[in-house]
C-alpha cells in the first residue's frame, strides 16, 4: 500500500504487548499490557502468535479461560447474598475460536451445572467451604430442552 491510502501516514503497527483478550460477556478487549519487556502482570510471559495459515487447521494448542465469579443477591433492594454461580468460557488464542460447553443442560440452575443456550458459558453453583451444603438451593433457575423434531 502507499501512503495516499492512508491520508499521508503509516498504518497503525500490530500492538507491542500481551496478546491475550479479557472477555466481559460478549465484548472482549485486547490485554497489551507488558510491551515493554515481554512479560504481563495478569497472564505472564508472552510470545507473539504466528500468523496462521488458512490451509491447515488450528491445532488449538494456546487456549485461554475466563472465569468470572456472580453472587446473586435476595433482590434488588436486600443486598444479602443468597448463592454464588463461577462462569467459565473457554477460546483459542491462536485462531480465537470459541468452545462450547459439552454434555450439559442449558440453562441456570442452583443446584447443577448448566450453560447458556448458545453452550460457550458454563454457569457452575458454587459455596463457600463454611457454607450449609443447602447454600444456594432456594433460589429459582430454568432449564432449556431440545427435542429432535418438535417445535
Amino acid at each position: 500500500m502507499n501512503d495516499d491510502q492512508h491520508g499521508g501516514q503509516q498504518p497503525a503497527a500490530e500492538p507491542a504487548g500481551c496478546p491475550k483478550v479479557m472477555w466481559d460477556g460478549p465484548d472482549h478487549i485486547r490485554c497489551n499490557q507488558g510491551a515493554d519487556n515481554g512479560v504481563c502482570p495478569l497472564h505472564g510471559r508472552f510470545r507473539h502468535p504466528q500468523p496462521a495459515d488458512p490451509d491447515r487447521p488450528c491445532l488449538h494448542t494456546d487456549m485461554h479461560l475466563d472465569a468470572d465469579v456472580q453472587r446473586l443477591t435476595a433482590s434488588d433492594d436486600d443486598p444479602t447474598v443468597v448463592a454464588y454461580i463461577v462462569e467459565l468460557q473457554v477460546r483459542c488464542l491462536a485462531c480465537q475460536e470459541r468452545f462450547r460447553w459439552v454434555g450439559v443442560p442449558a440453562g441456570l440452575m442452583p443446584g447443577r451445572p448448566a450453560c447458556s443456550p448458545d453452550e460457550f458459558t458454563l454457569h457452575a453453583p458454587i459455596r463457600p467451604s463454611t457454607a450449609d451444603p443447602d447454600f444456594g438451593l432456594g433460589i429459582p433457575g430454568f432449564a432449556i430442552q431440545y427435542r429432535d423434531g418438535e417445535r
